[in-house]
């Protein structure tokens, strides 16, 4: 991991966040560039998993083609180079980690992709994550200093 960027001050990016800025047709297309642009002001730094991005890049391919999948990974590689964004490897323990949630926590109702970033947060220590996706909301229930952007 690129450790030049202090990642407990990052902002997690979401799939559902990361699509929302990729696709004008999305419903929270809007709200995303319009946040995205006020965090970039603030000199924020992301991060994300790989496996956010694998699946954005099976998607971007599937839905609008090939060039444009290429285009996404072009930026993500851009981003990281410029310490921007870094990219979490997710590894075999996480996979533990987040079915153990699933299992310790049955009232949280994450999905097993939710439990995984849930996992990465709290191991990374990040507390602010970038979604449209409402059950992360029950984050705050795993630890209060999370913060979910939007907060509606």
């Amino acid at each position: 991991m690129d450790n030049h960027l202090n990642i407990q001050d990052a902002i997690f990016l979401d799939e559902t966040a990361l699509a929302a800025l990729m696709n004008p047709e999305d419903p929270h297309y809007a709200k995303a560039r319009s946040l995205f642009l006020d965090l970039h002001d603030l000199e924020r730094n992301y991060t994300t998993t790989n496996s956010i991005i694998f699946n954005l890049h099976e998607w971007l391919r599937n839905e609008y083609g090939y060039e444009q999948a290429e285009y996404f990974l072009s930026a993500i590689d851009k981003s990281v180079s410029k310490g921007k964004l870094v990219v979490i490897s997710s590894g075999q323990e996480f996979e533990g980690e987040s079915r153990r949630l699933l299992i310790d926590r049955p009232e949280l109702r994450f999905s097993l992709s939710e439990a995984f970033t849930a996992v990465t947060m709290s191991y990374y220590q990040v507390k602010r994550i970038f979604t449209f996706n409402p059950n992360f909301i029950m984050l705050v229930n795993l630890d209060k200093e999370f913060r979910v952007i939007p907060s509606n």
